[in-house]
């Protein structure tokens, strides 16, 4: 059948009216008839009367109608085609939710009145969005634009792709006094929608293409990645848009280009946030592993030689890379739209309560649009790591304070006597290591620490650092939490202060793995206090020039061992279980590492009163003292044996480490 005998041809207005004519193509549309459709659709009245009303049927058949949905987009009248789009963007995000025939109309009604009230609101977009007044399938196609699970349907994120593309030729279309009332509603459809797709790297290719567009002349237009969908493409030049059908010569309102500049930064953040949130783990190199690479970055020598670091996975794995790729556009989008530094830092430091205010009342002014806190803080964190890994030009540095990491902390993880603690996500946790290792590079921690009343802030922000160390899932980051935490705690002048913490841990703390921390730093406390010299790499203590913590510390006291010897020499003599003692084993393992350095030394054994501290504790006045009880305990939870379902299970390296350990004591002890 020729082209001139296709009922799209025969039945074109006049033949029909244009809600006809929009039934025929409901019925009749297939993808063998998109090219015609094309041609069609070139015809700029005939667009701008049915356009709005095609998107929908549209969509199902992409990649093939990219095309006409392009054509849509550029012909028809921007204010209805851009409410149309609005709305399967939403139904994208709600697959569920029907869309009623009745509130179809409802939504009509609401532009009309919108459109007659144009002296007082005009060119308001209603609460809801416009869809067809077609009785038959509309509904039924709207539902199926945003079903999933369709087998022969394009995927979920082929979609939200094309009606960004749409939306990113729409809006610079609109010309009215009040621009952003479309653009709130329509970024307020496209976060959601966004937020279910944000783990498919197409979905942030094509946020950035939209954006990208508001951007101006300040940055070109982002290329398309390869993606999975082919879309088919002509060399001919397409039609230029046409002007708004409904334009006025009224200017700009006040306020509305910075009102426009406000969405626009806040759209940024709240992408920023999903994005980082959804980022995995790939070989335990977390999200963009930020406090990781930092790391490398500050203490070359403790690479391990041979081994690839984490900053040279992030150079030569493509996935990798692209993480530091999409971070970066993001980054460059906040000078084109005017966030800067101070702004990012600003959201820290004063919350913005808007963030947390669920009215769909459009904003009438900049001062009502919220950034999101936690996407300010991943660029401000971007910006820090550019600047430090990559060299790029800071602006206005200004090192965070110790204050507004203890505010992140505890506002981003919340209450740290949770059994979740640290268990967040691992871009939060990495980015709140990262700027706590970027604050201590500064020399105004050791001012403030000096003073007193911060006492409080120095505690609460080491019992965070040492909690992430303890169960957070990622070994990297519990390995920069640890030192993180070493370094806050060796950077305060009061040795009291810094015994009682060490203290707390041994006696509160429910992680044994940070208990065995909290050996190491005695252990480095110690030598500190009664060492002439001591490497400060990588924040351990260090006495040159620094007097108070030598004779005068109390880590050189016999009060040092006999405060913490009850919570440090644990006698395994009350464990009823295997699994107990197992528990156990790694906390173990470093109380015997620090007592046999201590009998190692003889003056500092007798220094310290070793054995008088250790006579103090009752439980170990029996059974041959502290090593005969663990000896005892070994004997009794060591050897190998069977699980209960009667499964030989044979004997840990802990436990084979903890008898060497042992034997290592005694020898020593006699």
């Amino acid at each position: 059948m020729s082209s001139n005998d296709s009922p799209l041809i025969k039945a074109l207005p006049p033949a029909v009216d244009y809600l006809s004519y929009l039934t025929i193509l409901e019925y009749n549309l297939t993808p063998e008839q998109l090219p015609l459709l094309h041609d069609i659709l070139r015809d700029t009245t005939l667009t701008a009367n049915i356009g709005w009303d095609l998107v929908h049927l549209l969509l199902p058949l992409l990649p093939q109608s990219q095309q006409c949905l392009q054509d849509v987009a550029r012909l028809g009248n921007p204010r209805e085609v851009v409410l149309k789009v609005t709305e399967l963007l939403e139904a994208l995000a709600n697959p569920d939710e029907e869309i009623t025939e009745e509130g179809d109309e409802d939504e009509q009604e609401q532009l009309d009145d919108s459109e007659r009230a144009e002296d007082s609101r005009p060119d308001d977009p209603p609460a809801g969005t416009a869809v067809s007044n077609e009785k038959n399938t509309s509904a039924a196609a709207s539902r199926q634009a945003g079903d999933s699970t369709s087998r022969e349907g394009p995927s979920k994120v082929s979609q939200f792709s094309a009606l960004l593309d749409m939306l990113a030729i729409l809006h610079p279309r609109i010309k009215t006094k009040y621009p952003s009332r479309f653009l709130s509603t329509s970024l307020q459809a496209v976060l959601p929608a966004y937020a279910t797709l944000v783990q498919d790297a197409q979905a942030t290719d094509a946020v950035l293409r939209f954006i990208n567009t508001f951007a101006g002349a300040k940055r070109p237009r982002l290329p398309p990645r390869k993606s999975s969908t082919q879309v088919p493409t002509k060399a001919a030049q397409l039609p230029a848009a046409v002007p708004d059908p409904e334009a006025t010569e009224e200017s700009l309102a006040p306020g509305e280009t910075a009102l426009k500049e406000k969405l626009l930064q806040s759209f940024l953040t709240f992408v920023a946030e999903g994005y980082m949130s959804s980022l995995p783990v790939d070989d335990d190199v977390p999200a963009l592993s930020w406090s990781i690479r930092l790391l490398e970055h500050l203490y070359p020598e403790k690479n391990i030689p041979g081994r690839r670091t984490t900053s040279e996975a992030f150079e030569e794995d493509e996935a990798l890379h692209r993480r530091d790729s999409t971070i970066g556009q993001m980054l460059a989008l906040t000078s084109d739209f005017s966030l800067a530094l101070e702004d990012l830092r600003g959201a820290l430091v004063e919350p913005d309560t808007l963030a947390n205010d669920e009215s769909t009342d459009l904003p009438a002014s900049a001062s009502e649009v919220p950034l999101s806190r936690p996407g300010c803080f991943y660029l401000l964190c971007a910006s820090y790591a550019s600047a430090v890994l990559f060299r790029a030009p800071l602006k206005k540095r200004q090192d965070p304070s110790m204050p507004t990491i203890f505010s992140l902390l505890s506002d981003f993880l919340g209450d740290p006597s949770s059994s979740t603690f640290g268990s967040e996500s691992l871009s939060l946790v990495d980015s709140l290591l990262f700027f706590g290792h970027y604050t201590l590079q500064g020399d105004d921690l050791g001012i403030f620490l000096e003073r007193p009343e911060n006492d409080s802030v120095f505690t609460k922000t080491l019992q965070y650092f040492s909690i992430i160390s303890a169960n957070t899932p990622s070994a990297a980051l519990r390995y920069a939490a640890h030192l993180l935490t070493s370094k806050i705690l060796y950077a305060h002048p009061n040795d009291h202060l810094r015994l009682s913490f060490i203290k707390d841990t041994l006696q509160h703390c429910p992680y044994e793995n940070l208990k065995g921390s909290a050996v190491g730093w005695l252990k480095d406390e110690i030598l500190a206090a009664n060492t002439p010299r001591i490497s400060n790499a990588l924040g351990q203590p260090s006495l040159e020039g620094n007097n108070e913590k030598t004779n005068s510390s109390i880590f050189a006291t016999p009060t040092c061992i006999a405060t913490l010897a009850p919570h440090l020499f644990i006698s395994p003599n009350n464990m009823t279980t295997k699994d107990e003692f197992n528990v156990h084993e790694g906390f173990f393992l470093a109380a015997l590492n620090l007592y046999y350095l201590l009998l190692c030394n003889k003056g500092l054994k007798e220094k310290l009163d070793l054995r008088g501290a250790m006579g103090q504790v009752e439980e170990l006045k029996v059974d041959g003292g502290w090593l005969g009880s663990m000896e005892k305990g070994l004997q009794r939870f060591g050897d190998a044996g069977v699980d209960e379902n009667g499964r030989d299970v044979e004997r840990g390296q802990q436990m084979n480490l903890l008898e060497g350990m042992i034997a290592m004591c005694k020898e020593k002890d006699r």
